[in-house]
């Protein structure tokens, strides 16, 4: 399956491809939920730090980017910063890898230090990812855009099964804690690296530019743009709850092995779980969203975000807790496919950086939500926390259905931008 076209559009698309299939390979070696929070629960971290993990990862990935979106919105050319951000990204995971082969034995020093690196990995992921939007939206025509995604989940999701079957091994091998964990992120460091530097190989076109305005300009404007676009507010009300719905995630592994005394090696397999789960799940949305039936695809999706605490609640027995892993990966799968090729119809081509920077600041918000779960969960369990998880997921999916305007805007894409 390739692009439609020759020459650079269709070297500009697989490299945009080759990126994703080594970012889910990588990210599987820094899984928050299956590899980051079992790693500092391991070494003496309280919940509230592991909550803060997606907050730190999601957070600090959506916070910068309206300010970025100022910045670059009037500049013709975004790559450059993609690549100087993702320069960042690999040193920080460098700087993680080494220290807990060199400071294993301290974890008073490698919990802040595993924190910091994730915070700075992830302000530095916000800032390229602006133009990794922009420079995606130019090189990759709406209708070929599931596809594009699909290709890039489903093969990394491949990939990523490797990445659960080696962590697997890992953590079921003769070595030292955090030596194990040493060389999870190693490996992880190593695939995210080279999928950084295939993304940098995209040889960006020239686009439409706006008019250079300063932060302070564009906050005043932003009340006006809200409440003229309808369907950018609405938008943002059911992104903003879908990943609010999150704040469960981190605790899903935890809960499997302290309250269902699961194996440390189980985790292996609830990556390659969620991973298959993740493939599915992009092969059967691939049509569908190229087709600009990207609502019906989010709105799957939160279904299936809402399922995953709720089967969390009545599992039993670690086996079968596979399933809350399973809904969780397809659903974010989903969801994320969904959010940006909607994102992109909502967006008029000249202020797509100031669409993207203001839906991504937002959506900066409920990623905090995970501390305030931590700290619940230290004093009130996890049952509390699944619960508000999978009410938050079913509301979000109720206001999904007020999506007519944004089904047509969708339609209207596949037309306006590649016709």
């Amino acid at each position: 399956m390739q692009a439609k076209g020759w020459g650079e559009p269709n070297r500009n698309f697989w490299l945009g491809v080759y990126n994703g299939i080594l970012v889910n390979g990588g990210e599987a070696f820094f899984h928050s939920s299956l590899v980051l929070a079992p790693f500092l629960a391991a070494l003496g971290a309280p919940a509230w730090v592991i909550g803060a993990i997606p907050a730190l990862r999601v957070g600090g990935w959506f916070l910068p980017q309206l300010v970025v979106a100022t910045r670059l919105a009037h500049v013709p050319f975004k790559l450059p910063v993609y690549r100087r951000t993702s320069t960042v990204r690999v040193v920080a995971f460098s700087v993680l890898t080494a220290a807990v082969f060199l400071a294993g034995d301290r974890p008073g020093l490698l919990v802040p230090l595993t924190l910091a690196m994730i915070l700075v990995n992830s302000i530095a992921g916000g800032i390229g990812g602006v133009p990794f939007a922009d420079v995606t939206a130019k090189v990759v025509p709406h209708y070929r855009l599931g596809t594009f995604w699909a290709l890039r989940n489903a093969i990394g999701g491949v990939l990523a099964l490797v990445a659960g079957w080696v962590l697997r091994r890992l953590l079921d091998s003769d070595l030292a804690f955090p030596t194990d964990f040493g060389f999870v992120f190693l490996f992880g460091t190593v695939l995210t690296g080279g999928a950084y530097l295939a993304f940098a190989l995209v040889r960006e076109p020239s686009g439409k530019i706006a008019m250079k305005e300063r932060l302070g300009q564009v906050l005043v404007r932003l009340p006006a743009v809200l409440k003229r676009d309808v369907s950018f507010r609405r938008y943002l009300r059911v992104r903003f709850l879908g990943l609010a719905a999150l704040l469960a995630e981190p605790f899903y592994a935890l809960y499997a092995l302290q309250r269902l005394e699961a194996p440390a090696s189980v985790l292996g397999v609830y990556v390659m779980v969620a991973t298959g789960a993740a493939i599915l799940v992009n092969f059967a949305f691939r049509l569908p969203a190229d087709r600009g039936r990207n609502v019906s695809v989010l709105q799957v999706s939160l279904v299936l975000l809402t399922a995953a605490p709720l089967l969390a609640l009545v599992a039993s027995d670690w086996r079968t807790f596979a399933l809350v892993f399973a809904c969780s990966a397809a659903g974010n799968s989903g969801m994320g496919i969904a959010a940006w090729n909607l994102l992109y119809a909502v967006s008029p081509e000249a202020e797509r950086p100031l669409y993207v920077g203001v839906a991504n600041s937002v959506l900066a918000l409920p990623s905090l939500a995970p501390i305030a779960a931590g700290v619940v969960v230290g004093g009130f369990g996890f049952g509390p926390i699944f619960v508000l998880a999978a009410v938050l997921a079913a509301t979000s999916l109720a206001f999904a259905f007020r999506f007519s305007e944004l089904r047509r805007l969708d339609q209207e894409a596949l037309v306006r931008r590649d016709g």
